[in-house]
């Protein structure tokens, strides 16, 4: 991984395993493995989350003053990956994605 793709990394932080519709948690980050900029000319725009290509949850950022976690609570009815996306004012959409075994 390189500079670029470390500041950028989505991760998704959730368990592997859910029972099916019972709410779980799920936080994102981005800036894990090397902290990425958060300056005006340099930030996360924002970051959405997505169960396959089901919407779930959206997160809109600030330069400066927003940390870049998205922390929420979500339910599921079938196993889909989740998928995050992050959206830097400068190099574009990066994703992450997790598999979720819904029991």
């Amino acid at each position: 991984m390189n500079a670029l793709e470390r500041k950028h990394a989505v991760v998704i932080d959730a368990p592997d395993e859910v029972k099916e519709n019972e709410p779980f948690e799920v936080e994102v980050r981005v800036g894990e493995y090397q902290e990425h900029p958060n300056e005006p000319g340099h930030f996360i725009e924002w970051m959405e989350l997505y169960s396959g290509d089901t919407f779930l949850a959206r997160l809109s950022l600030t330069p400066e003053k927003s940390h870049y976690v998205m922390k929420t609570t979500v339910k599921l009815d079938h196993s889909h990956p989740l998928r995050a996306w992050a959206k830097c004012n400068l190099h574009g959409l990066w994703e992450g994605s997790k598999e979720i075994k819904v029991e």
